[in-house]
């Protein structure tokens, strides 16, 4: 019987460091550490608890000896003996989408696999990773797809991946799971973010857990967003095991503490548990309007339920000249950033690499470089370059400071630019605003945490539906807040957070 223990990490009380722990404690009694399992919901995750073992050891090879630290998904990858040949490519994604008439979003996530969007596809997925009959599933959606159009997508997709020998992200966990022998044998087994897992990813920690010495599975059933993607906190909930509960916060004050209680004492099924705050009081702060919020100094986190409820959040900091960061992306671009800072860089006489050239003269207005040298083939990618070496050599004109020769860029963002630069930000530093939506922010932390608390109608109706998951919305948006949190209150109380 493996001996198992199911750590409850709430808000700030340092669960990833919990477990980075007890690898540490491994290491050091002599387990090798190809008989450790780290597995997380991100690479990201997984990677961090390795890296930091490396640390602590540096004789090991990260390369070869930690084959375990890695998501569920690489981990069936692997045991397979499958190659990124046998994976739906975003190719294939493409092909399949001219084959059916259907547009499909294609991207990449952080491992080897390709990320796909189409509500069809999305609800097929969803049904196998809850292991729920398709029909059975499109039966309890909404869709406002007609049923032979459903299934003739799902039976064109199975037979196109069939028909080229291909595997999706969710069949590398369906053969697994079919085939447990595969899987590794290890003395200690540790599961993080448990409470974001599928269905299928239980199945799958089920014959890990079989397979290990000891398990500990950790996460918070309190922080369990992700049930509209398939997340199932009930398993976490059920999973047998000795109960250890981490109880000293060190991100949240007393203030906030206390009403993030008040919220979470709705949740009706949960794990009960009691953790304590920082010493400090915090402050809590409600406002009508949220342009009345100071945001102009510090380090914020805008929280929302969705993301267009920010939009309007955004236009306003553009107009007050205030840099920030929405779902991930500055508010100003990478590209015309490199080429304002590198334009300046040249005036001042410092030598900049050839991609920062190259965004210089993508933005340079006409006339500014002779006929001839505006796609840069005279330069070599590997140079350094001045301003008096693109003047003889490139054929650069242009003099003025950056608004007057990066005629380019747009006017509007011209004029941000203008306002930052007047305001004495650094455009290269931190940027000290971040808009993201709460399931976004998960396991982010701010000083200042905003939250805008209207709620979108199909939101509003959860609180009649299933008020568990609002609540825990709610929950994991105050508990950011390392020092202050600013409620925006809702411009109609029926379609807002109750707090």
């Amino acid at each position: 019987m493996t001996k198992t223990t199911k750590v409850f990490g709430p808000p700030g009380t340092g669960k990833t460091t919990y477990l980075l722990n007890v690898v540490d404690q491994e290491l050091e009694a002599g387990v090798h550490p190809s008989r450790i399992g780290y597995f997380a919901f991100t690479r990201k995750a997984a990677t961090e608890a390795r890296d930091r073992a490396i640390t602590r050891f540096p004789d090991l090879n990260p390369d070869v000896d930690f084959p375990w630290f890695r998501t569920l998904h690489s981990l069936a990858f692997r045991c397979l003996g499958v190659s990124t040949k046998d994976i739906m490519s975003a190719e294939h994604y493409e092909e399949f989408a001219e084959k059916t008439g259907l547009e499909i979003k294609i991207g990449r996530d952080d491992d080897f696999m390709t990320k796909v969007d189409h509500p069809i596809l999305n609800e097929i997925n969803l049904a196998r990773i809850k292991g729920i009959d398709l029909r059975t599933h499109y039966d309890r959606s909404s869709m406002g797809i007609e049923w032979f159009h459903f299934e003739y997508v799902e039976r064109a997709y199975r037979h196109y991946k069939a028909e080229k020998a291909l595997l999706d992200f969710t069949d590398l966990l369906e053969q697994i799971i079919e085939a447990p022998h595969l899987l590794p044998r290890l003395k200690t087994l540790i599961i993080d973010e448990a409470q974001d897992l599928s269905p299928l990813q239980w199945t799958l920690v089920r014959h890990l857990r079989d397979r290990a010495e000891q398990c500990f599975v950790s996460g918070d059933d309190d922080q369990a967003v992700f049930n509209f993607a398939g997340a199932d906190v009930n398993s976490f909930l059920k999973f047998e095991g000795d109960v250890k509960i981490l109880d000293q916060s060190y991100r949240v004050p007393s203030k906030i503490h206390a009403l993030a209680d008040k919220v979470v004492r709705r949740i009706k099924k949960r794990q009960p548990k009691s953790w304590k705050p920082r010493t400090e009081g915090g402050h809590i702060r409600y406002y009508n309007d949220w342009q009345h919020v100071d945001v102009s100094s510090g380090e914020w986190l805008i929280l929302s339920a969705a993301n267009y409820l920010l939009s309007d959040m955004h236009v306003w900091l553009r107009s007050q000249g205030l840099l920030f960061e929405r779902q991930g992306q500055r508010s100003i671009s990478d590209k015309i950033l490199s080429a304002v800072v590198g334009w300046e860089r040249l005036r001042r006489g410092d030598a900049v690499p050839f991609e920062t050239v190259k965004a210089v003269y993508e933005h340079l207005g006409t006339g500014a470089v002779k006929r001839g040298y505006k796609n840069l083939k005279t330069a070599s990618p590997d140079a350094l370059y001045t301003l008096d070496k693109l003047t003889t050599d490139h054929g650069l004109t242009a003099t003025g400071i950056w608004h007057e020769a990066l005629t380019k860029i747009p006017a509007d963002k011209r004029n941000y630019l203008v306002a930052l630069l007047r305001r004495g930000t650094r455009l290269t530093d931190k940027v000290p605003i971040k808009l993201s939506t709460i399931h976004g922010a998960k396991g982010g932390e701010a000083d200042n945490v905003l939250l805008i608390s209207d709620l979108t109608t199909k939101f509003a109706a959860e609180y009649y539906l299933n008020p568990d998951n609002v609540n825990r919305l709610l929950y994991v948006a105050i508990t950011r807040a390392k020092q202050s949190l600013h409620v925006v209150l809702p411009r109609d109380e029926r379609k807002g957070f109750y707090l």
